[in-house]
């Protein structure tokens, strides 16, 4: 028995030692196949002192080692072309002329929400242009997903929608390659040994260099637009007119408040950015690397595009309203001092302060209103804001808010008296709305209700309750 144990002990450590030195070989290859850095993250922050203080004409990145893992991309980047071919899967007419500018809307997610978003955004750049502007941008939507199946789904539904605007080739919905990225598993095993940004932060940076090559050549700008950014009118013209007036060196021009999105470049720096991204998309997060030329941004007086989030509101039952209601009311720190405003109709002596006044009892009635009518409350000083509710209609639940959004802003707008420069927004269900499950706010200056659809019902308003961090 003692010998057979002996045996069975030696068969097993001769077993440990094989598998023990297959995986040191094996790890030897993986590390002899790829380009060794001793550039790590803790160098980040000179490297960008560094490449601030070149300028405009020398672009290159500073000293960095090329990355640990080379993407494909990096070695077929010349074939990524406005066309239909090896490297991309093109939907729509490619652009036989330079235009003006080309609008990038990049999915960053297959989600319903997300895609929703993008062509509410596309709707919004065609609404707010007119026919000949739209003669001189193209809008190319890219869909990066390593999976066909959902690629091709929404690139249908695109084609179904904007079926008119691709066969002119004002629309370009582009996919690359599926393999221009690195390995995602070998990419996370070396992450956390050479301190390397977070794979899906690595992949932005190589799809950024991937629209940078495709749209190097349509136009003479290029900007990047969030799914779910919104355009002021006549942004094509108002852009075109602020470029022609810089006089200043620049690099780029943020047109919205969005650290990422809104930044115009000029498409001859296109293909060096897109270097740069190659070069540096396992040690540089997107935001770190476009902000290395911050001395040469611009920023002009009005942003021209505009992006709210959408927060998840709690679906409560009528029966539970009640419940919410008096467990918020007895929160010691609702409803700070605050002016209420609105250009609703009141009905007899149903006083809009009811709203704000911590009684479910007393509400505001409104007999008259239409879309866009709204009740603002604004604060006399900026809050922290963790949680509000907000209950409409009567107990036997008629004139309740049909259709509905709250917006929580920074700044309230004397003129229009209802919230500017948006930080979230919500929406009703069924006449009433929680934020329960949303992060905190900070620095807002006031909430809005606002009526997105008209109702034949009155409209009762019984309880704006906002719950702050004092």
């Amino acid at each position: 028995m003692a010998v057979r144990v002996r045996f069975a002990l030696r068969g097993l450590l001769r077993l440990l030692l094989v598998t023990l030195t297959v995986y040191v070989i094996s790890q030897m290859l993986v590390f002899h196949s790829v380009s060794k850095s001793a550039t790590y993250w803790t160098k980040v922050p000179r490297v960008e002192y560094d490449r601030l203080n070149q300028t405009s004409d020398d672009m290159g990145v500073p000293m960095m080692d090329p990355p640990l893992l080379i993407p494909k991309l990096t070695k077929i980047s010349g074939l990524v072309q406005h066309t239909d071919n090896e490297a991309v899967d093109l939907l729509g007419l490619p652009s036989s002329e330079k235009v003006f500018l080309t609008i990038a809307i990049r999915l960053s997610s297959t989600d319903a929400k997300e895609f929703k978003r993008a062509q509410e955004t596309i709707s919004s750049i065609l609404k707010t242009t007119g026919i000949k502007d739209r003669r001189h941008y193209v809008i190319v939507v890219c869909l990066p997903f390593t999976k066909d199946r959902p690629h091709f789904l929404l690139q249908e539904a695109l084609g179904r929608r904007f079926h008119d605007f691709l066969d002119e080739g004002l629309i370009n919905v582009i996919r690359p390659a599926t393999d221009i990225y690195v390995d995602e598993y070998l990419y996370q095993n070396l992450q956390e040994a050479h301190k390397l940004i977070p794979f899906d932060m690595a992949k932005s940076n190589i799809d950024d260099a991937f629209l940078f090559l495709f749209a190097k050549d349509l136009s003479q700008y290029f900007i990047e637009l969030r799914p779910g950014s919104t355009c002021v009118t006549h942004f094509f013209k108002t852009m075109r007119s602020y470029i022609n007036s810089v006089t200043k060196k620049w690099d780029q021009i943020h047109f919205s408040e969005n650290p990422l999105y809104g930044r115009l470049f000029k498409t001859d720096y296109l293909p060096e950015l897109a270097a740069n991204a190659l070069h540096t998309y396992d040690r540089l997060t997107p935001d770190e690397r476009l902000n290395i030329h911050r001395l040469y941004f611009q920023y002009p007086r009005k942003a021209l595009f505009s992006f709210v989030e959408t927060g998840e509101t709690r679906n409560v039952s009528y029966y539970s309203r009640r419940e919410v209601v008096q467990e918020m009311i007895q929160m010691k720190t609702i409803n700070p001092a605050a002016t209420i405003f609105t250009d609703m109709h009141q009905y007899e002596d149903y006083d809009l302060q009811y709203v704000y006044d911590r009684n479910p009892y007393t509400f505001f009635w409104s007999s008259g209103f239409d879309i866009g009518s709204y009740v603002t409350v604004f604060f006399r000083k900026p809050q922290i804001v963790k949680r509000i509710v907000v209950n409409t209609g009567s107990y036997i639940n008629t004139d309740k808010l049909r259709s509905g959004r709250l917006a929580a802003g920074r700044y309230y707008d004397t003129s229009t008296r209802v919230c500017a420069n948006l930080t979230m927004q919500w929406t009703f269900i069924d006449g009433f709305l929680d934020t329960v499950d949303s992060n905190l706010l900070y620095n807002i200056s006031c909430v809005s209700v606002v009526v997105q659809s008209r109702q034949h019902d009155w409209l009762m308003i019984r309880d704006i309750l906002v719950q702050v961090i004092s």
